[in-house]
């Protein structure tokens, strides 16, 4: 088939950045002829296409956008590619952003309507309300969003509670809306890089062999709730507790919130990263108490590399978890004291290790190769529709 995928940027840094990136490598290595429209990208495609022998080579398209504010770039890029992509023809055209000319939408960045929603519920400030409604990158994404699902021939939600929320808020029918879960690189994450990276990692990180490291990596400090994660932390007395923070945002805020917990010698930011498999070697569990995940690749990385999990129930991939199995779900992830709670539970070492056995196993099941399959059968089913 020859088929377009569709993302603004196009390398290996950001979970839905690296499942494209994986995805077009997957597709190529089947044979596939795979084009590539995004804004940025074009040397990482060149070293990817070079150190891969056994695949098809994977064609870059360099889409224009506006410079300047963000909605801009975001409506810019959406129109951009449709121009070029009616320059040619696809079996597929496969978007992973909100864009205007595609056959398939991948919601993997979720429901705008529904962070939105919950974004509002979080703010108490009149103003800072009405700023958030008046914001025009939040108007000029629903705009696109309510386009992609009414035009799109197939959507796939990463999870169940994405194909309901977009049920919900755009009365999409159910049979156009196809669930297919991230799949993980099993080989890139694994329980042994614990021993090739995690002593060095640690090292460089400036922690102790035997301290407790809680893993932290996302960007988007405040959706994926990060300050109740650092306030748990306040409230763990034990010396060895660390926090890591791998990832890009705003630091200042939580900096502030550091210094102000009196953390300094317990919380390490140590920005983003592309190599973060050294991370989940070096951390004795991950915890993700998200505001709002569609799914979250960062949890099947940390189980994949047999970390115990401890993730809110408003993501994703809450869906796959079984309480006490690989880890623990938490019901409020605002709520400080929960996540506290639930971290001291993975002190217990031989309910950890048993937590980490299930959490590789459990990872096991959901491969890249499983993902990929389950997309070519979207594929299928849209290439045969009438």
């Amino acid at each position: 088939m020859k088929i377009a995928l569709i993302r603004q940027d196009y390398h290996k840094y950001g979970g839905a950045e690296r499942y494209v990136y994986n995805l077009s490598r997957e597709l190529a290595k089947r044979g596939h002829h795979i084009h590539i429209f995004a804004h940025t990208g074009e040397e990482e495609l060149h070293q990817l296409n070079n150190s891969t022998t056994s695949m098809n080579p994977i064609t870059f398209h360099r889409v224009p956008v506006l410079g300047g504010a963000a909605f801009l770039r975001t409506l810019s890029f959406a129109i951009f590619c449709r121009r070029l992509l009616k320059k040619e023809s696809f079996d597929i055209i496969h978007s992973f952003d909100r864009t205007l000319y595609q056959d398939i939408y991948r919601a993997g960045d979720g429901c705008h309507r529904e962070w939105l929603k919950r974004s509002l519920a979080l703010t108490s400030s009149p103003p800072a309300r009405l700023a958030i409604r008046l914001n025009l990158l939040h108007l000029i994404l629903l705009f696109l969003e309510r386009e992609v699902f009414k035009k799109s021939k197939k959507i796939i939600a990463i999870a169940k509670v994405g194909k309901e929320e977009i049920i919900k808020h755009y009365g999409t029918n159910p049979r156009d809306i196809t669930v297919v879960y991230n799949g993980v690189d099993g080989e890139e994450f694994k329980p042994d890089n614990k021993r090739r990276f995690g002593v060095n990692t640690r090292r460089q990180s400036h922690l102790a062999e035997d301290d407790f490291v809680i893993l932290f990596v996302g960007s988007g400090f405040r959706r994926k709730g990060l300050s109740f994660l650092i306030k748990a932390v306040a409230l763990l007395k034990e010396e060895k507790v660390k926090l890591l923070i791998v990832g890009k945002d705003r630091k200042r805020p939580y900096s502030r919130l550091v210094k102000k917990l009196g953390l300094e010698d317990k919380v390490i930011f140590t920005g983003g990263s592309r190599e973060t498999y050294r991370f989940y070697a070096a951390a004795t569990i991950f915890v993700f108490p998200t505001l709002y995940e569609p799914f979250g690749n960062v949890c099947l990385e940390a189980l994949s590399s047999g970390l115990p999990l401890i993730v809110s129930r408003s993501s994703g991939a809450a869906e796959i978890i079984t309480e006490r199995k690989e880890g623990f779900l938490l019901n409020n992830p605002e709520d400080p004291e929960e996540i506290a709670r639930k971290i001291k539970m993975t002190f217990d070492e031989d309910l950890r290790k048993r937590l980490s056995r299930n959490a590789r196993c459990l990872a096991e099941k959901f491969t890249l190769a499983r993902n990929v399959e389950e997309t070519l059968k979207v594929y299928t089913e849209v290439i045969r529709k009438p």
